[in-house]
């Protein structure tokens, strides 16, 4: 090794030791990554130099040098199953843009340029773009090598390098995930310059063919990477760890990568065997020790390519959202003190609640009716043309006593006189298909005679006018109920929060209501919206409520 001399004295003390520093500087340095090896081919029967350099070799590499670089001495013929080294500077390497295959709310891309279009189904993205996902949104992007990545809500993500070696089968995949979460599905790597990464501020996570999950926490700079099976290589300038399948690493801002720790374990879940037949509806797991929280995500197929609802639960219980008729995917995973999310346990279930059954009006459970042809009331779905409507005396309905399949209206009665006693009834709504949905559940009453009248001073009704209610929830829950007189709900008469679920108003307007309700968990997360259900208030009410009675509503379906 040589190096100038600068003089003597002090002024060379001073250069010899500038030179030790620079020469322990670069010793200790993290090292650069080292060039990828050649990439290598098993030659064909009938291959030969010229086709060889055509199809994988760049235009400005003459195919002499691929023959001077494997020593070929006869370029027309070259043995079967022989190798020829392939340089990797000198392939191929043309742009491999990902596509999106589905996307659920709202997304935009944003290219090199700045010009910000909206994500959609089928769209192609290129490197330089810039992906973002608001709340309650998701999408998939589907890779050149059929890897695919699932992008989360509140989500920044992007897409510095998506390229293909030819038709080498490699390609090199560098995201970069600037807050939120992604979760990869990658293939195994094909070749020495294939390459998946997924970057935050203070971390890089490389694999060659795994799932694992990254979370890049805007609010504290923290990183997560979650391996669900394979290996992910995490590190950053000041250290790498290699992950294994089953196992998680944190890493605290702009500090080293922690230790590997195991992932929770999955819950054991209990998946709905029967289609649910009333939304919303809830799926229930085994607790995992020690773990306070949970994370549930449905979507509308087992591949999870997009999300329908990803949320963070205190409760082993998932309340689902309302959904369309068919086969949904269901996955939920622990989240331990570190904030690394555990193994998933995933179960695919069946819908088949639309329409949705509309709300009782009479006779509600449990109620005396004395008619002994009673009159049975609902209101109108919004989903229904017509109803079906039966009537038993068993809460099976083994032996229904009448029923009629195509009732148009909100109102029948039962075509013949019945004796007292103890009855049950359904009603369920037909589509302008003709499918029938769900029934409700069965419907208590007693036929039973008119009581005598009440002796003078006895307590009047203590309810409002109109009184709507609902089955409740579990404890702690709120309701957030609507009444208004148009179905888009633009134009809201009754907007209230309530603890219990009744609501009961005096005063209320005849005429035609829409209403709906949702369920307000102790978290403070609200939950959807049930089905629109309309009514008719008559003008009688008003008389109703002067004489102490008034118009019950019984809500069934939510």
């Amino acid at each position: 090794m040589s190096y100038r001399t600068f003089g003597s004295g002090t002024s060379r003390h001073l250069a010899l030791a500038a030179l030790l520093f620079a020469t322990l500087t670069a010793a200790f340095a993290p090292s650069a990554p080292a060039a990828p090896a050649d990439w290598n081919y098993r030659v064909r029967p009938g291959d030969n130099l010229w086709d060889l350099a055509g199809r994988y070799l760049k235009p400005d590499v003459p195919w002499q040098k691929l023959q001077d670089y494997n020593q070929v001495g006869d370029p027309l013929h070259l043995p079967p199953g022989s190798t020829m080294r392939f340089p990797v500077g000198w392939l191929r390497q043309a742009p491999a843009p990902a596509r999106v295959i589905a996307v659920i709310g709202h997304a935009q891309a944003q290219d090199a340029a700045g010009t910000t279009v909206p994500v959609t189904t089928g769209m192609s993205v290129g490197y330089g773009s810039t992906l973002i996902t608001q709340a309650d949104t998701s999408l998939s992007l589907d890779l050149a090598d059929g890897s695919r990545v699932l992008m989360q809500s509140d989500s920044e993500l992007v897409l510095d390098r998506l390229s293909a070696y030819g038709r080498t089968g490699m390609v090199d995949t560098r995201m970069r995930l600037k807050r939120g979460r992604v979760s990869s599905d990658v293939v195994p790597l094909n070749g020495s310059a294939a390459r998946f990464t997924v970057s935050t501020p203070n971390t890089i996570s490389s694999v060659r063919g795994t799932h694992f999950r990254v979370v890049a926490d805007e609010n504290d700079g923290t990183a997560r990477t979650e391996v669900v099976g394979g290996h992910v290589d995490v590190g950053n300038a000041k250290r790498h760890v290699m992950v294994d399948g089953g196992k998680g690493v944190a890493t605290a801002a702009n500090a080293t990568p922690g230790q590997p720790a195991s992932l929770l374990p999955a819950p054991v879940l209990d998946c709905p065997r029967q289609p649910l037949g009333q939304l919303p509806a809830s799926i229930q797991w085994k607790p995992l020790e020690q773990t306070a929280h949970y994370r549930i995500q449905v979507a509308p197929s087992e591949r999870f390519e997009a999300l329908v609802l990803d949320q963070v639960v205190d409760t082993p219980q998932a309340n689902l959202p309302a959904m369309p008729d068919g086969p949904h995917a269901f996955r939920v995973r622990g989240i331990d003190g570190d904030r690394l999310e555990g193994l998933d346990a995933t179960c695919v279930f069946t819908v088949a609640a639309h329409p949705q059954p509309p709300l009782i009006l009479e006779p509600q459970p449990g109620a005396k009716a004395r008619d002994t042809r009673p009159s049975f009331r609902w209101t109108e779905s919004e989903e229904a043309v017509s109803y079906a409507w039966e009537l038993a005396g068993d809460e099976g309905f083994s032996h229904p006593l009448a029923s009629q399949p195509q009732l148009t209206g909100n109102k029948t009665r039962a075509p013949e006189t019945l004796p007292y006693g103890h009855y049950f009834w359904r009603i369920a709504s037909r589509d302008k298909d003709g499918k029938l949905g769900p029934y409700t559940s069965a419907l208590p009453f007693d036929l039973v005679p008119e009581p005598p009248a009440p002796a003078p001073g006895e307590p009047q009704h203590q309810h409002g006018d109109f009184v709507l209610s609902w089955p409740a929830g579990t404890p702690g829950q709120r309701y957030h109920i609507q009444l208004a007189r148009k179905p888009d709900f633009s134009e809201v008469g009754v907007d209230e929060t309530l603890d219990k679920p009744e609501l009961s108003l005096r005063k209320l307007a005849s005429g035609r209501w829409y209403a709906r309700v949702q369920t307000i968990e102790t978290d403070g997360y609200a939950g959807p919206w049930s089905a629109v259900q309309r009514t008719r208030v008559p003008c009688t009410a008003c008389r109703w409520a002067a004489a102490g009675g008034g118009v019950v509503l019984l809500w069934l379906v939510l």
